[in-house]
C-alpha cells in the first residue's frame, strides 16, 4: 500500500489526476475549473521534465554529500551497498538488470579494492514471487571479482527504514561498527541517519550523481523523459524523508 501511494508523488501521476479532474469538469460544465485543472496539468509536467528542474532539486539533495578521492576514504569494517541498483529478472537472462543506480556497485567494488574494508553488505528484499535484489546484486558482484565469501546478503528489507534495521543485525553478528554507506548522493540525506540509529558509526559513501558536467544535448529548457526521471527521483526522495520524519524513525 505504502509503494502504491508513492506513485502520487510522481509528477507524471499528478498530471494524469490533474487531467482526469479536468475531464470531469468539463463533463459538468465547469469550464474555468476545467481549464485550471489542464494548464496546470501541463505546466507541472512540463517544468519537472526540464533539466532546469531536475538540476536544480537534485542539487538541493547532493551539494551536502560530495565525492572524495579513494586515497582519503577512512577504512571501516564493512562496505554496506542499499538496494534500487537493479530492477530485477529480465527474460532470458540469468543476471539481474542494472539500472541507471548500478554505480553503487561499482563504486562498492572500487572501494573493496581499494582495501577499505574486508567485506561487502548488500542489502535489498523483492516483491512476493521475486528475487531478493540482495542476491542479484551478490551475483553481480561475482561477476565484478568479489568473492561470495566476502559478501554478506540482506534480503528481507523493502524500505531504507528496514534497511538499517536488518543490516544492523547481521553487521552484530560479524562484530562489524563502522560502516561505509554506499547509496545515490541524493539518497543520502535519509539512509545516513537512519544507520546511526542502530548504533553503527556511518561514513557516507555517495555515487550516482545526478547533474552532468557537460552540456546537454537539448537546451535544458526543453522537456526530456530522463530529466522527468530525475525530478521524479528527488521529489520522492523529498516526501520519503518527510514520511520518515513523521513516523519517528528520523
Amino acid at each position: 500500500m505504502t509503494k502504491l501511494l508513492s506513485l502520487l508523488t510522481y509528477p507524471l501521476s499528478q498530471s494524469l489526476l490533474l487531467g482526469i479532474l479536468a475531464l470531469l469538469f468539463t463533463f459538468f460544465h465547469w469550464r474555468r475549473a476545467a481549464l485550471c485543472c489542464g494548464i496546470l496539468a501541463t505546466a507541472w509536467l512540463y517544468l519537472c521534465s526540464t533539466a532546469l528542474a531536475a538540476n536544480w532539486l537534485m542539487g538541493t539533495l547532493e551539494d551536502d554529500f560530495r565525492p572524495k578521492a579513494l586515497s582519503v576514504v577512512q577504512k571501516a569494517d564493512a562496505i554496506v551497498v542499499l538496494g534500487g541498483a537493479t530492477r530485477g529478472d529480465t527474460h532470458w537472462s540469468s543476471l539481474g538488470d542494472l539500472n541507471q543506480a548500478a554505480d553503487r556497485l561499482v563504486y562498492a567494488v572500487q572501494l573493496y579494492r581499494a582495501g577499505r574494508a574486508p567485506m561487502i553488505l548488500v542489502s535489498g528484499g523483492a516483491q512476493p514471487g521475486a528475487r531478493a535484489e540482495a542476491q542479484l546484486m551478490e551475483e553481480i558482484l561475482e561477476v565484478m571479482g568479489v568473492s561470495p565469501r566476502k559478501v554478506l546478503r540482506e534480503s528481507e528489507s523493502r524500505d531504507t527504514y528496514q534497511n538499517a534495521l536488518y543490516s544492523a543485525l547481521l553487521l552484530e553478528g560479524k562484530g562489524a561498527k563502522k560502516i561505509l554507506l554506499v547509496t545515490s548522493a541524493f539518497h543520502m540525506r535519509r539512509a545516513v541517519p537512519l544507520f546511526q540509529q542502530q548504533g553503527l558509526e556511518v561514513i557516507p559513501a555517495p555515487t550516482d550523481y545526478q547533474r552532468l558536467v557537460a552540456d546537454p544535448a537539448v537546451p535544458p529548457w526543453l522537456p526530456s523523459v530522463d530529466d522527468l526521471a530525475r525530478t521524479t527521483s528527488a521529489l520522492k526522495e523529498y516526501v520519503g524523508y518527510e514520511v520518515y520524519r513523521f513516523r519517528g524513525w528520523l
